[in-house]
């Protein structure tokens, strides 16, 4: 016979007797067994609650978004002399992905002090090895840390400088549709608009809207016999100079967005000196710059500017004068000659399907080859 319970009948125990119906519990041991779930439930919890603690705090030691602030800090302290590449500042927290910047001599010591000081004022620590894995040119790895735990890493790469590039786009305003493809395109080229054409207004907002840069395509007297004419809102020798800030600010008006000018056509005006001194005249008052398409070997407009103290640039390649693909990518790869010979050199395209191909098959080179694309108006500004 098995023992089910102990009660008091009698001061003698209870036996269970096989076959029988088993007593029912009392209420006191119903309120004890409650007690007990109740018990074990609470510690299941304390439990659950401990193991997630060391995930969560994984999870909170990378910061939301140390990446950006880092680069703000080493263009903030290396101005010109830095370029951050890459796409590591779309990878998630706490990716492999590191950060990396071209530092040109100059400038590597006082970025690499701006990459410590930027880890500290965010409450992060900071591991540098620097090397000279080439011999001369320096490389910095650099990991920010939270703990043990890397929020951000950057490598500066030393170089002797920083090889730029521009590429301006002319003749937009009149074919919407190319210009919605060229703002498509993920590279910053520089729009050139002419004036009082049937979208003018639309390309330069549209422009705008996509975070490219616009410029207006001032029209200008060509020499005579020319067989195309500059279009409305020309600007002609012997123009007063009323006149020429009157025209320009018209034209200006149905450019939006303006932030420089170059010419259109031009020969015979750019090569007036004294028309030249008015218009710059004009952009300066206006903070606009200027670039200097020379389509003469006789132009006086760089000089003029320059003189004016607006900031200027010329035009070293024509990419399409030949509308065929092979013709912009031989045109592209001496202008990437031109940059590395330079440092520093703007080619000016059309919206013509041929370059569009060429310009997207060719520009993914230049980043590989470490020279940044940049809008007209960084590079007129570069000392």
């Amino acid at each position: 016979m098995l023992i089910s319970n102990l009660g008091k009948t009698g001061g003698q125990l209870e036996r269970h007797v096989p076959g029988a119906l088993a007593p029912r519990p009392s209420a006191a041991h119903r309120i004890l067994l409650f007690i007990i779930l109740i018990l074990l439930s609470t510690e299941g919890c304390k439990k659950s609650v401990q193991e997630k603690k060391p995930e969560e705090t994984r999870t909170q030691l990378h910061p939301p978004r140390a990446a950006p602030r880092l680069k703000d800090s080493l263009e903030r302290a290396g101005g010109y002399g830095v370029w951050v590449k890459g796409d590591a500042l779309n990878a998630p927290a706490g990716s492999a992905q590191p950060l990396t910047a071209l530092v040109a001599s100059a400038s590597f010591d006082r970025v690499l002090a701006a990459a410590r000081t930027s880890a500290e004022a965010q409450g992060f620590g900071a591991k540098v090895e620097v090397t000279r894995p080439h011999g001369r040119w320096r490389l910095a790895e650099i990991r920010v840390m939270q703990g043990r735990e890397t929020a951000a890493r950057c490598r500066l790469v030393e170089t002797p400088r920083i090889l730029r590039a521009a590429i301006v786009i002319d003749d937009l305003g009149e074919d919407l549709e190319a210009a919605r493809k060229l703002a498509h395109m993920p590279y910053p080229l520089t729009f050139s608009v002419l004036p009082g054409l049937a979208y003018s207004r639309e390309t330069a907002e549209e422009a705008h809207r996509a975070g490219r840069e616009v410029i207006l395509h001032l029209p200008m007297e060509p020499d005579p016999g020319a067989a195309v004419k500059p279009g409305r809102g020309e600007i002609t020798v012997g123009m007063p100079g009323a006149e020429v800030e009157r025209v320009i600010g018209s034209d200006l008006g149905s450019v939006p967005f303006s932030k420089g000018v170059n010419n259109h056509m031009g020969s015979r005006a750019t090569a007036d000196a004294r028309l030249m001194r008015e218009v710059m005249a004009v952009l300066r008052k206006r903070n606009l710059f200027f670039i200097d398409s020379r389509t003469t070997a006789s132009t006086a407009a760089l000089g003029a500017a320059r003189r004016a103290g607006v900031p200027a640039f010329f035009r070293s390649v024509f990419l399409d004068d030949s509308e065929s693909v092979d013709y912009s990518l031989g045109q592209l790869r001496r202008f990437r000659q031109i940059v590395r010979d330079r440092g520093v050199a703007l080619a000016i395209g059309h919206p013509h399907p041929t370059t569009m191909r060429a310009l997207a098959q060719f520009i993914p080179e230049l980043e590989r080859e470490n020279i940044q694309l940049i809008p007209a108006s960084e590079l007129v500004r570069l000392p």
